[in-house]
């Protein structure tokens, strides 16, 4: 029973009670959106390569061994993709939860491969060095995001496991963005600039991943990441203290 001074915890709801359920209703429900969003991504990029036909391939490459390379990644980024939007579900942010260590270790599985697998086709992309410098940037910190990510789950320091881990993503997610500015960019540029579609296509891949870790950042620096709220370290009054 409550005492008549102290009401119930059911009685009452704090601003900030309130103001932290409709965060958690729009974190998921920007989650849900990432994850139709991821899903529809992966099935549109594998789509061309099931077949393991070479003349479908949407990116021009050299050869068998280059088509290989290019499959193999984009089997393991797929999966990343698909998978490392659960690394985001509250439920499974625990770390010390079966599910997240087994999703976890099934992302590090397709990043660290994938973005190895991709370097090479990246470096001799046969559409110049304009596509060539930002997609072999992407892929070398695709790699240190993921290793860095896996090393501080090993460590066990998991609020650095969990920043490697957004910046891990942002990168992965640039096989989303990436579309979007082109999509974006062939709207919007007038054909009287004469851009072409490798220019588009080229500041589209610095614009996916560069961009998204601006996000990342920013995210990580407001605390949001972290689940803590801005002003922590600043303790509140206790009321009925001494002066």
């Amino acid at each position: 029973m409550t005492s008549g001074l102290v009401p119930g915890k059911s009685a009452v709801e704090t601003p900030s009670s309130a103001r932290t359920r409709k965060k958690s209703t729009g974190y998921l429900v920007w989650l849900g959106f990432a994850g139709f969003v991821s899903c529809a991504v992966a099935v549109f990029s594998v789509s061309a390569y099931v077949t393991l036909d070479i003349d479908q391939s949407r990116t021009p490459v050299r050869g068998m061994l280059d088509y290989g390379l290019l499959v193999m990644h984009v089997a393991t980024a797929v999966v990343a993709l698909a998978v490392g939007v659960l690394q985001f579900v509250p439920s499974l942010q625990t770390p010390r939860r079966p599910v997240h260590r087994w999703v976890g270790r099934l992302y590090f599985a397709c990043v660290i491969p994938g973005s190895i697998f991709a370097l090479p086709v990246a470096v001799m992309s046969l559409q110049g060095l304009a596509a060539s410098a930002p997609l072999s940037v992407l892929c070398v910190l695709w790699f240190i995001t993921g290793v860095q990510g896996l090393r501080t789950a090993l460590r066990r320091d998991f609020r650095m496991h969990r920043i490697w881990m957004i910046r891990s993503f942002a990168l992965t997610a640039a096989a989303i963005t990436g579309r979007l500015y082109i999509v974006i960019m062939l709207a919007i540029i007038p054909d009287s600039y004469g851009a072409t579609d490798q220019d588009i296509s080229a500041a589209a891949n610095w614009f996916s991943f560069v961009g998204n870790l601006l996000i990342a950042e920013w995210w990580i620096q407001r605390g949001n990441a972290l689940g803590r709220p801005r002003n922590e370290g600043q303790r509140r009054p206790v009321q009925g203290s001494a002066k």
